[in-house]
């Protein structure tokens, strides 16, 4: 059925030839295949097409194609049949009755109201825009309910009717060019579903904001000077917490990403500079000097805009070295500027600065390592290295790789001792030694592991060299997990273990051994019972 749609939609349906009770239609696939349709009056009697896949009896993608172009240009036709008869209607009837009807249609109902004064290019007063927002209230209303929650089921609705609004009634207040008037319209909608708790797996918040954005582009694009200045002042005002947070992050990459004239280059200069100052007050919580590091990037982009001098923004750099995104920056400086020196010396200090946070200093190091091999400092490029694959990314498969190829066959054969014996089964031994297809320490490991994470990880590349060690395995796992009375859904995955079980040689005997003692053993489960009987 989907590839019959998106055989419809590509366009892919031709020569299509009606006649009396007959309907023949060209559709192409892999090659052109030919429809037949009989229809019984509106019935369809019967279905052909000369494709394989209908050869053997069964309906086709190429049938469904036709059947859909036929819908369309039958809902096309009747849409067509209506719109010419309301017109009719309309033209023959009484034009003061017409008026009268319209009058109390939009007396009691405020959406089409909104519409016929759109439709006028009506100025929007205050009371326009009040109904404009009670309609967006009474959507919220509607999904939400006494306990102010949209649950998964209602979101996807609540979201497009809120879509609707801002695809039509600020479209078209846009259309109009009610610039002032679609903002405040938007802005309205971006806030309340910002501040709406509601269950947004499928996205629907980030759709309504992705929205917004594109309206708020066009808004700009079309504004003059003052409405300019009115909006950068309304984003910035809503900088300030009012917005949840990941709300907040929309106003903000619309902020930095547009206003690039001089006034508002500067207006966002002393915003920044108010806020890194702030931020600076509370720098030792990770979240806050992530913040602070993101805010002094938006303050160097700017003055890259301004064509400030380039010794200003290094001096800035240097003066806020304790910011790590800062010093990250000034690094990539020194590096194109190839000031090596200084490059190795901030990135030894970040690494030291850094030591109490991983990730930190992971990258730290990486780049160290990557620097120190591109100007040729090989004995400190293999310190690194080995640093790396030792403790700050131990168990990593592309440095352990990477440290390999400095190595001849014979000297890594006793370099990589040293790797095993400092590396703990947690720290990802086990893919070395599949790397190196020492499968008898990686058969070891996977028995003396903690359930059957790794048996299932490994199964494929082991089973055929240790059946038996594996099927032990499986065998102490499941016997340990039977000893506690559970639901049914642990019975299941029970019995699941045991269907692969059975596929290793000797396996059958096996399980029919262990569920022949567990039948006796667990009589009094009949949970148990009855998913052993099953298998």
């Amino acid at each position: 059925m989907e590839r019959g749609i998106d055989y419809f939609i590509r366009n892919l349906v031709e020569n299509v030839y009606v006649k009396d009770n007959i309907i023949e239609a060209t559709v192409h696939g892999t090659e052109e295949y030919k429809v037949e349709i009989v229809k019984d009056n509106d019935e369809i009697r019967d279905l052909s097409c000369n494709c394989p896949y209908a050869d053997g009896g069964s309906n086709c993608k190429h049938m469904a194609a036709v059947l859909f172009y036929l819908e369309d240009k039958e809902n096309t036709l009747a849409g067509k049949d209506i719109g010419e008869s309301i017109g009719k209607l309309v033209e023959e009837a009484d034009k003061i009755i017409i008026e009268d009807f319209l009058i109390d249609i939009l007396k009691n109902d405020e959406k089409l109201l909104n519409k016929f004064k759109s439709k006028l290019q009506c100025d929007i007063s205050p009371t326009d825009m009040k109904r404009y927002k009670n309609q967006v209230n009474i959507i919220f209303r509607r999904y939400a309910g006494h306990h102010d929650f949209v649950d998964y089921k209602n979101a996807r609705s609540f979201i497009s009717e809120l879509e609707e609004i801002l695809d039509n009634d600020i479209q078209a207040m846009l259309d109009n060019n009610q610039l002032k008037e679609a903002f405040e319209l938007t802005n309205y909608i971006f806030i309340k579903v910002g501040n709406q708790d509601m269950d947004d797996s499928d996205g629907g918040t980030g759709e309504i904001a992705n929205n917004c954005l594109q309206i708020w582009q066009e808004i700009l694009y079309k504004c003059d000077v003052k409405l300019k200045r009115e909006i950068f002042n309304w984003f910035i005002a809503h900088l300030d917490g009012s917005v949840i947070d990941y709300m907040e992050d929309y106003i903000e990459q619309f902020i930095f990403d547009n206003f690039k004239e001089e006034e508002f280059l500067e207006n966002k200069l002393i915003f920044l500079d108010n806020e890194i100052n702030e931020y600076k007050k509370d720098k030792d919580s990770w979240l806050s000097s992530f913040r602070l590091g993101e805010l002094a990037l938006h303050r160097i982009e700017i003055l890259e805009t301004k064509n400030v001098d380039q010794n200003k923004i290094e001096e800035y750099c240097k003066e806020n070295l304790e910011i790590n995104q800062v010093r990250k920056y000034y690094i990539d400086i020194c590096i194109n500027k190839k000031d090596y020196d200084m490059a190795i010396e901030l990135l030894r200090e970040g690494k030291d600065k850094e030591k109490d946070w991983p990730g930190l200093l992971i990258n730290y190091s990486l780049k160290l390592k990557d620097l120190y091999k591109q100007i040729g400092k090989h004995k400190l490029y293999e310190e690194e290295l080995w640093a790396l694959v030792l403790n700050y990314k131990a168990g990593d498969v592309e440095l352990y790789k990477e440290l390999k190829s400095i190595y001849t066959d014979k000297e890594w054969m006793k370099e990589r001792e040293i790797v095993f014996s400092k590396l703990s089964p947690y720290r990802g031994i086990d893919k070395l030694y599949e790397l190196e297809g020492l499968y008898d320490r990686l058969i070891e490991l996977v028995v003396n592991s903690h359930g059957l994470y790794m048996v299932m990880e490994y199964e494929e590349i082991l089973k055929d060299i240790y059946p038996k060690e594996l099927l032990n395995k499986y065998e102490n796992t499941i016997k340990a997990m039977a000893t506690n009375t559970s639901g049914r859904a642990h019975y299941r995955e029970i019995v699941s273990i045991l269907r692969r079980m059975k596929k290793y040689p000797k396996g059958k005997e096996k399980v029919s051994e262990i569920v022949s003692d567990w039948r006796l053993r667990y009589r009094n489960r009949p949970a148990m019972m009855d998913e052993l009987n099953k298998l």
